[in-house]
């Protein structure tokens, strides 16, 4: 769980770029899964994996969202994302600037996709 890479000390150990890196991976996730239409639901730390691995230059950083049998299709995918990253943003441990870089990564990651479409 992405609280416990936290409280591991995964921050410090891998430092602030790394850190980024998790975050950026996390916002590209979500926006995958909204721009989908779909909706988790149950949205909270704990249903956030995460994974690095490697040293330095060969730092490799994996996310993953779980627990996505109570996902549902919305009908726009700005109700889906609304929806989750209220929840998140309420039952988060995040601190007022990872929640900004979060949300920034989210939206260049959402509004890129789109301007793809």
């Amino acid at each position: 769980e992405i609280a416990h890479w936290y409280a591991g000390g995964g921050r410090e150990r891998h430092g602030d770029a790394v850190h980024d890196r998790v975050l950026k991976d996390v916002a590209e996730n979500l926006a995958l899964m909204h721009l989908g239409r779909w909706q988790h639901s149950c949205l909270y730390m704990k249903h956030i994996f995460v994974r690095v691995t490697g040293e330095g230059e060969a730092t490799k950083v994996e996310t993953a969202l779980i627990d996505l049998e109570k996902c549902r299709q919305r009908l726009t995918a700005y109700r889906a994302a609304s929806h989750d990253l209220k929840q998140l943003r309420r039952h988060s441990s995040f601190s007022a600037t990872e929640w900004e870089k979060l949300v920034y990564f989210y939206e260049t990651a959402f509004g890129s996709a789109i301007k793809g479409l």
